[in-house]
Formats: structure tokens, C-alpha cells, sequence
């Protein structure tokens, strides 16, 4: 339709002008459509390019590029562009902005050469916002405090000032620094005070970042370390303290707490794997804490119990009475996971390490012994709870009223009762014991019923299994009067005296019970030697 062109003719000059960039394309769309229209629209063109030109050197290469196949005029504008304004300008570079660190401080960059800042006071450096300036303080501390020079006196005082800041840092490669030089301190710092570092452990298990992996990593160590200057039941007590105040706390993100318990958990089995169970005892309470938690829905608190109960299981020989006290899933699990392990596994020997109150002691053990220090092999009697026997006796029981009896049933009933209670691992030292021997004595002289004399006989092997040294005085008594009837074979006989007479060894030395049997060694009849 030639009217339609004709009309748009007068409009097209007007939008170059306003809006130079969008010019060209509409020029090159109407082109094909009408041919009176890059007539038109020709004398406008030529002076788009040269206003242009001087604003945006880019511009005529970006029109350049732009499809236009089918509009001449528009082409030799374009084309003649660059000539009509040459950009002799070079591109002005702006200037790159430092990288801070979190503190304000220039970062340096991660593979640039590594600044020395040895020249620097350490104290500056400590109190530095750089994190570089920092860590270079924290390794310099860290080599004079480990090197015995003569600048180690004050680097420990210094280090010891600066804890705070050590445990302020917020980023991995900083609390990496900070905490090996911690580790440092107090590895080889000769007078630690335990009342300074024993707060620490409640502090690094409330750290901002103890939900993060290098924070879990680094304070393990740094806890057994301080266990070393404050033994284990002050640490434990401090753990567990702790332990309550984060679960009654008002304020609290679900999350972060699971990790937190998850840690004090581990850190239970490292102490108990480090020092041993006689350090680590169970009457400091922390396998009630595995009981209560093992049920938890998180699995790394779950885990880190069974470690622990596990752990205490390959030092003992037995899983703990506190799984008793477990749901009878949990009971399979410890067993079954125990069962699982193989003896290289489940082998204990000593402790790896000891408070540096014995550590002395050790060193000068050693040094006598010409450089080896002498076993001693873990007794697992000092692991078992001692039971109070005599305590639940029935009210009124007396081991005299056995003479009164006629019956030898019930004199068995009678003694029966003491057997029982008496069936123990461990028995509490008490007095009471010995008050039984001379009624004991009688038994084993005199009784000719022989289930009588096996259940008095049995009380005796049973005492002297359970109290050990603390019956060597009651067994010496004791052992002549049983010897004194190995000539009469219907009662030395394994089920009758033999066997308490062997466990009388557990309380009498080697050398007084060959002292006492050496007589009968001499006797004429075969059946004694």
C-alpha cells in the first residue's frame, strides 16, 4: 500500500535522534517491506554513526555486527563509521580493591609469595585483625615453646595471656594456629596451673564453632592434654556439669546441641582409651549418661555410646552393669557388637598415658630400670564393684546358731545364706568377715556331715576370692585347719576342700602355703603326698 509508507516516512527521522542505539535495526526490519523507505530514510542515517562516534567507541562494532543483509544504505553507513571516528584512546584500568579478612584486615593472596612478619613484636601480632600476622605468631610461639630455647619462659607467659584470643578465632585457619599453639602450652609448659585450664573444657564445648568439622578434630586432643594436669574425675565432672547446663538451657538450636553431645561423648571414649578404666572409673558416672543417651534418634550420639561401652567392655572382659539397666535392643546391640570384634581388638594393655604427677615417677622408674619401665599388668579385680554382703543378711542371722541346729539340712539352709550373698566378684572390706572365722574353724575341724562341711568350706574360698589381701590374715588361720583333714578322703575331695584351699592363694603368699603343706609332703600315707 504506497499511502503507508508515505505516512511513516515524516516519523522515522525523529526516533534516531531520541534513542540512538535502537535506530538501525528499525531501518533494516522496514526495508524489505517498502522501496521508497531506505530512500527516506537514507540522508538521516549517515549522521547517527558520527554523533555516536565520539560518545562509544564500541558502538559502530556493535551496529557493525548486527544482521542487516537487504539495506545498502545502511551498510555504507555502518562500514564508513570507523572512519569517520577513530578511537585513539586506550582503555583506563581500574584499580583493583584489597581482599579483607574478617577482621578489616588485607588477605593475602592464597598463592602469592608468603609474607614475613618476623620482624614484628609478637604482641602486635597477637592482637593483630590480620589473620596472616596471627598465624605467623601462633607458629613462632609454637617452635619456641617446643624448642627449649631461652626465649620459651616467655613465650609461655605469653601464650598464657593470650588464651582468650586463641579461642576468639573464627575461621579454620586461624583456630588451627591458635589451638596447636594451645596444644603446645600445655604439652610442655612445666607449671601448669589445673584451676586455669580446667575451664577450658567447658569452653571449647561451648564454642560458636564446635558444630564444625575442624573444631571437632582439634579439641579432643587439647582435652586430654588438660586431663593430664587435672585427672580424670575433675575433667568427667566438668563434662558432665556442662552436659546438664546445655540440656536445661532455654535457648537452645536442636542441631547444634546433637553435636555438642555427640563430642562430650567422644570425648568420654577417648579419656577412658587414653588413661584406662582404673583412671576412668565407673563410679565417676559416665556410663549412666551412655545409658540415658544411647536411644537418641541421632545417630552420631548413638554411636559415639556404643564406643564407650564398648571401649570399657574390651578393658574389663565383661559388658558393664549399667547395661543392665538398658532396653533389651540396646542390650543385643552392645552384645553383638562386642561379639563382633576379634581378640587383637578386644587386647588392652597399658594405659598410653599418665597424669604428669606420675609422670615423674615413670621417668625415674625408667631411668633405675635402664631405660624400660616396668609393666604392671591391668588387675581387672580393681575394676569390679565391691559388694557389701554382710550388709543384706537377714536380720537376726547369726552364723552360731548352726551348733544349736540338730538337722544338717538346716544347717546347710543356714550356711546357704551366707554362700549366697557372699557369690561375688568383689567383696567390701569389712570386719565382720573376720568374726566368722572361728566359727568357720570349728566347722572344718569338727562337722563330719559333708554337706555342711562344703557349704563352710565354700564360704571360705568365697571370702578369700573376694577380699584377696584384705583376708590374709583370716586365710592364714584358716588354711592349716583345712590341710588338717587332707588325710581323710571323703572330704578332700575338688567339690569339697580342694578347691577353697586353692582359692585361699588368692590371700595367703605362695611361700606360707608351701611352708604349711610342706609336712604332709613327709606323711607315711600315699593317698596325702
Amino acid at each position: 500500500s504506497p499511502p503507508l509508507p508515505a505516512a511513516r516516512a515524516p516519523a522515522s527521522p525523529p526516533l534516531p535522534a531520541a534513542g540512538a542505539p535502537a535506530s538501525p535495526p528499525l531501518p533494516a526490519a522496514a526495508a524489505p517491506a517498502s522501496p521508497p523507505l531506505p530512500a527516506a530514510v537514507a540522508p538521516a542515517s549517515p549522521p547517527l554513526p558520527t554523533a555516536a562516534a565520539p560518545a562509544s567507541p564500541a558502538l559502530p562494532a556493535a551496529q557493525a555486527t548486527a544482521p542487516v543483509p537487504e539495506a545498502p544504505a545502511v551498510a555504507a553507513a555502518v562500514a564508513a563509521a570507523p572512519a569517520a571516528a577513530p578511537s585513539t584512546a586506550a582503555p583506563t584500568a581500574l584499580p583493583s580493591a584489597p581482599m579483607l579478612t574478617e577482621g578489616g584486615g588485607e588477605m593475602v593472596p592464597e598463592f602469592g609469595a608468603e609474607q614475613d612478619f618476623s620482624t614484628e613484636p609478637l604482641e602486635s601480632r597477637l592482637s593483630s585483625k590480620d589473620l596472616n600476622r596471627r598465624c605467623s605468631a601462633y607458629a613462632e610461639l609454637s617452635g619456641l615453646m617446643s624448642g627449649g630455647t631461652d626465649g620459651a619462659a616467655a613465650a609461655f607467659e605469653l601464650l598464657k595471656t593470650s588464651i582468650d584470643i586463641c579461642l576468639a578465632e573464627a575461621l579454620p585457619k586461624g583456630q588451627d594456629s591458635a589451638l596447636s599453639a594451645l596444644s603446645v602450652y600445655l604439652e610442655h609448659c612445666p607449671d601448669v596451673a589445673s584451676a586455669d585450664v580446667l575451664p577450658l573444657v567447658r569452653r571449647l564445648i561451648e564454642h560458636k564453632s564446635i558444630d564444625k568439622p575442624k573444631m571437632q578434630q582439634l579439641v579432643p586432643p587439647i582435652v586430654v592434654l588438660i586431663t593430664e594436669h587435672c585427672e580424670c574425675p575433675a575433667v568427667v565432672g566438668e563434662i558432665s556439669a556442662c552436659l546438664g547446663e546445655l540440656e536445661n538451657a532455654k535457648k537452645k538450636t536442636a542441631g547444634f546441641l546433637k553435636k555438642q553431645v555427640a563430642l562430650v561423648f567422644r570425648l568420654l571414649h577417648q579419656l577412658l582409651s587414653d588413661f584406662g578404666p582404673l583412671k576412668m572409673h565407673h563410679k565417676l558416672g559416665y556410663l549412666n549418661l551412655m545409658v540415658k543417651y544411647v536411644t537418641d534418634s541421632d545417630r552420631g550420639i548413638r554411636e559415639a555410646c556404643y564406643s564407650v561401652l564398648l571401649e570399657h567392655s574390651c578393658w574389663t572382659g565383661a559388658i558393664p552393669d549399667a547395661v543392665k539397666a538398658m532396653e533389651e535392643p540396646q542390650r543385643k546391640e552392645v552384645a553383638k557388637r562386642l561379639e563382633g570384634l576379634s581378640e587383637e581388638e578386644k587386647a588392652r594393655g597399658e594405659p598410653r598415658r599418665l597424669y604428669r604427677s606420675e609422670q615423674g615417677a615413670a621417668a625415674a622408674e625408667a631411668e633405675a630400670g635402664g631405660g624400660t619401665k616396668a609393666s604392671k599388668p591391668l588387675d581387672k579385680f580393681d575394676l569390679v564393684e565391691a559388694s557389701n554382703a554382710l550388709k543384706f543378711l537377714p536380720k537376726g542371722w547369726c552364723i552360731e546358731k548352726v551348733f544349736s541346729m540338730e538337722k544338717w539340712k538346716e544347717k546347710q539352709v543356714h550356711l546357704q545364706v551366707l554362700t549366697s550373698l557372699m557369690d561375688t566378684k568383689r567383696l567390701a572390706p569389712s570386719e565382720g568377715y573376720a568374726a566368722l572365722v572361728p566359727s568357720l574353724q570349728r566347722i572344718l575341724k569338727a562337722e563330719s556331715n559333708l554337706p555342711v562341711v562344703t557349704e563352710a568350706a565354700k564360704c571360705v574360698g568365697l571370702m578369700a576370692r573376694g577380699l584377696r589381701k584384705e583376708f590374709e590374715r583370716p586365710a592364714k588361720q584358716l588354711l592349716p585347719v583345712a590341710l588338717a583333714r587332707i588325710n581323710d578322703k571323703s572330704v578332700w575331695k575338688p567339690s569339697i576342700l580342694i578347691e577353697p584351699v586353692e582359692q585361699l592363694l588368692w590371700s595367703v603368699p605362695f611361700e606360707f602355703f608351701l611352708d604349711e603343706i610342706q609336712p604332709h609332703v613327709l606323711s607315711k600315707s600315699v593317698f596325702v603326698k
